[in-house]
């Protein structure tokens, strides 16, 4: 199974409607070539960048396993946030 890389992008800062091409042109040009696995690219509230190797393989520990699980349901509630942000400035805007 390959790794998975997650690259949280501190957009706090940009305009919401700018993120998407933020996180784009970002992406062009950090993804490294010879990685075999995926990368996604998190934006968050923050302003700086950071790196996280998941490798599936190794997670096998029950301490792991509840470590990693926490960090998804993190990911999963700033997602939630950033889509919410998203959601409510489209409403206002119509």
């Amino acid at each position: 199974m390959n790794n998975i890389l997650v690259v949280y992008v501190g957009v706090a800062g940009i305009r919401s409607e700018d993120i998407n091409e933020y996180i784009h042109k970002l992406s062009s040009k950090i993804t490294p070539k010879s990685f075999e696995g995926e990368v996604i690219f998190l934006p968050i509230q923050s302003y700086d960048i950071r790196m996280e190797c998941v490798n599936p393989i190794y997670i096998t520990d029950n301490e792991l396993i509840n470590e990693h699980t926490n960090k998804m349901l993190k990911l999963h509630e700033e997602l939630d946030y950033q889509i919410g942000i998203n959601r409510s400035k489209y409403e206002e805007k119509n």
